[in-house]
């Protein structure tokens, strides 16, 4: 089984070519993304990164792909990390709230910290970038692939994936 969660969500980078007024998920998208018209701007994924819900969300981003990384991108790993991080409980998001999930789970909240206020961090939310404005029919999130399918409704994550095991379900599917 293939399942990716990529954490960037409807953010967007800030680009020349969309100064303002219009520099917004939209220009960028059309700019950058799935069916832009060459030459694509040089700045696609390297300027600053505007997140829909602000600052705290592109912490969160950053903290969630550098965990990815750090799992070698084994959602059995990094997503009981995410889950326990974006908990709907006051703190959730915050550093604190970082290195209490990091420490339940076995992951070093100094290395989580380094990568995301650091080069790899940066280079990891580029890809998340690239990643995200190339998938074709990705119009709302949280989104999430299985088998190389974008899901719907990710309020059902749980059954697509017991749906789409092959041999014996693990636990969590019973």
């Amino acid at each position: 089984m293939d399942f990716d969660y990529v954490p960037f969500g409807n953010a967007f980078v800030e680009i020349k070519e969309c100064a303002d007024p219009k520099n917004d998920y939209s220009c960028w998208k059309r700019k950058c993304g799935l069916g832009a018209t060459p030459p694509i701007p040089s700045d696609c994924f390297t300027g600053p990164i505007n997140c829909q819900h602000g600052s705290g969300e592109c912490y969160g981003n950053l903290v969630e792909v550098c965990v990815k990384n750090m799992t070698n991108n084994n959602p059995w790993k990094y997503m009981p990390f995410v889950d326990c991080f974006e908990a709907h409980e006051p703190g959730a998001g915050s550093k604190a709230h970082m290195e209490k999930c990091a420490k339940q789970y076995n992951l070093s909240p100094t290395a989580i910290a380094s990568c995301e206020s650091g080069p790899t961090g940066k280079a990891l939310m580029a890809v998340a970038a690239r990643t995200t404005v190339m998938v074709k029919g990705m119009d709302y999130v949280p989104y999430f692939t299985l088998n190389g399918k974008v899901l719907k409704n990710s309020d059902n994550l749980l059954e697509a994936v017991c749906n789409d095991w092959e041999g014996t379900k693990p636990p969590g599917c019973k």
